[in-house]
């Protein structure tokens, strides 16, 4: 279940990949730059807020999103 205080920012978080190819293994930046990818989607679509490189926040949306997809 999906719960939280909205007020609370993180320094980080985990993303996991499925699959990852060798490549990755290879050139660690590749994972960087999906992360980064995955992130600047998360705040386009208004999941997330990031205030700066190291502080990411839930928002209200984005917790109903985790509310909607855990039932």
């Amino acid at each position: 279940m999906a719960h939280g205080n909205l007020n609370n920012s993180m320094r980080a978080f985990d993303v996991f990949f499925k699959n990852v190819s060798t490549e990755a293994y290879e050139r660690p930046s590749f994972g960087y730059q999906a992360t980064n990818e995955i992130v600047q989607n998360l705040v386009q679509k208004g999941f997330i807020e990031r205030d700066t490189l190291e502080s990411i926040k839930l928002t209200q949306k984005g917790l109903d999103k985790c509310k909607e997809d855990c039932r």
